[in-house]
């Protein structure tokens, strides 16, 4: 923590840093567990993704926690997913007009997030009271491990895998390779990849407690599309090409034909959703 944070070591200083009277973070730290909504989130994947999404004050107390005090901590400067000034497109970046891409993923990354490990990045970066971190972990944990939906479960699983961000960069050094990673996408590059590699990275992301999701691997050269984080990096960072085609057609529908010819074209429930989207794009545009 720096010098000029609120001192949140002891219980009644965590409340007034929440902006709660301590009765009520008692209160709310007694119920946080039952405080969640639990949806699947259909993807491309063959089972749904679980989100655990916290009620609104839940929501709130979480977020301040997390701008207040949890991002006091960085994470590894390889990690490029939920924190300030990093996005997709930072972590894209680094492996432009490279010979080799590969990434991997980690499977469950939150659910493999446990409490204790949580309780090990809490102890490690923060000066905190012992009842003021088991307030912590009830705040933030969700039946043993970080819910996937709260607003602190990204930048603590981030500090949670601090150590195999280290350990995998050094690896990607010693061979002369970048690598970054966002949430449980991880990325390699350079101009070759050493023989038994793969095999190096499983090696330390067992060290650090979690798995590899194996059949997600992916090898890519430069005469393929080589995608990180779902944006294409030969020549630079740009949507795949089919999305660029799409917004280019709606932008046309919104200038010849209107908001709701574009809406229809889209596929996209309300304006705001467009608007994400394009906001998006210019996003990538800008990051090259």
């Amino acid at each position: 923590m720096s010098d000029t944070a609120p001192d949140c070591s002891t219980l009644p200083g965590l409340a007034r840093l929440l902006g709660m009277n301590a009765d009520r973070l008692n209160q709310l730290t007694g119920e946080a567990e039952k405080l969640y909504e639990r949806f699947p989130l259909k993807t491309r994947r063959r089972r749904p993704r679980w989100i655990e999404a916290p009620m609104p004050f839940l929501k709130l107390v979480q977020r301040r926690l997390l701008d207040r005090l949890l991002y006091e901590v960085p994470p590894h400067s390889a990690a490029h997913g939920f924190y300030p000034e990093l996005s997709i497109v930072t972590n894209a970046q680094t492996h432009v007009r490279s010979d080799w891409v590969i990434s991997f993923d980690l499977k469950d990354f939150f659910p493999t997030t446990d409490v204790e490990k949580v309780r090990q990045v809490l102890s490690k970066y923060y000066a905190l009271e012992g009842n003021t971190l088991d307030t912590i972990l009830r705040l933030t944990c969700r039946g043993g491990s970080l819910p996937q939906g709260a607003p602190t479960s990204p930048h603590l699983a981030n500090l949670a895998f601090f150590d195999g961000d280290e350990w995998l960069a050094n690896l990607a050094k010693k061979h002369k390779l970048s690598y970054t990673r966002y949430a449980d996408d991880m990325t390699f590059s350079g101009n070759g990849l050493p023989d038994g590699f793969e095999d190096l990275v499983e090696q330390i992301v067992r060290r650090t407690g979690y798995h590899l999701a194996g059949e997600k691997t992916k090898r890519m050269g430069r005469h393929q599309c080589q995608k990180v984080t779902g944006l294409v990096v030969n020549e630079g960072v740009r949507l795949p090409r089919n999305q660029r085609r799409r917004l280019r057609a709606i932008r046309r529908d919104i200038e010849t034909k209107g908001i709701e010819s574009a809406l229809a074209r889209g596929g996209f429930d309300s304006f705001c959703e467009l608007k994400g989207h394009l906001a998006f794009d210019r996003m990538v545009g800008e990051g090259n």
